[in-house]
C-alpha cells in the first residue's frame, strides 16, 4: 500500500470515528462543552435545539449555563465598555451600555440592579471615590486613560 493510500484510508478512519463520537451521549456533551466556552469567550451565539435530546444530565447543565449566561452577558459588555474607555464607569454610566448590548435590566431601579450584577465579578472592581467600576488589573486606580505620564493618577472628572 502506497503512502497515499494509507494517508486516505487514515483520513477515513478519523472522519468515520468523529461522526460515531458525534453520535454518542459524550461527543454531544463534548459538542455542547465547545459550544459554552465559545459563549463565554463571545465568539459565537450558541443555540441547543436538538443537542440535549434524550439526555437529562445534559440537559441540567444547558440549564445551568442559559442561567448564568445572562450574567457574564453583562460582565463581558461592562468589561468591553470599561477597555474602551479607559477609565472607570458608574452603574448608572453602564446601564446604556449594556441594554445597547441587548441586555434587559428589569427592576424598580435597574442600575441597582445592574450593580448587583457587577457586584459578583472577579473581572472588575468598585472603588466610588475614584469612579465606580473598573477593570480588577487596574488595581485601586481609576483607570489607564486618567493616568499622567510619570503614572501618578490625574483627578477623577
Amino acid at each position: 500500500m502506497s503512502d497515499s493510500d494509507m494517508l486516505k484510508a487514515a483520513e477515513a478512519e478519523v472522519k468515520r470515528l468523529e461522526a460515531e463520537i458525534a453520535k454518542s451521549p459524550l461527543g454531544q456533551k463534548l459538542a455542547l462543552a465547545r459550544q459554552v466556552v465559545a459563549l463565554y469567550r463571545n465568539e459565537t451565539t450558541v443555540t441547543f435545539a436538538g443537542v440535549v435530546q434524550g439526555m437529562q444530565g445534559l440537559a441540567r447543565l444547558v440549564e445551568t449555563v442559559a442561567n448564568t449566561t445572562k450574567t457574564a452577558r453583562i460582565e463581558a459588555a461592562a468589561v468591553q465598555h470599561l477597555k474602551a474607555t479607559g477609565r472607570r464607569a458608574t452603574s448608572g454610566e453602564l446601564l446604556p451600555v449594556v441594554v445597547d448590548a441587548g441586555i434587559e435590566i428589569t427592576g424598580k431601579e435597574p442600575a441597582k440592579a445592574l450593580s448587583a450584577y457587577l457586584s459578583g465579578s472577579s473581572a472588575l472592581n468598585n472603588i466610588r471615590e475614584k469612579g465606580g467600576y473598573g477593570l480588577a488589573e487596574w488595581g485601586d486606580n481609576a483607570g489607564p486613560i486618567l493616568l499622567t505620564k510619570t503614572g501618578a493618577e490625574a483627578p477623577v472628572p
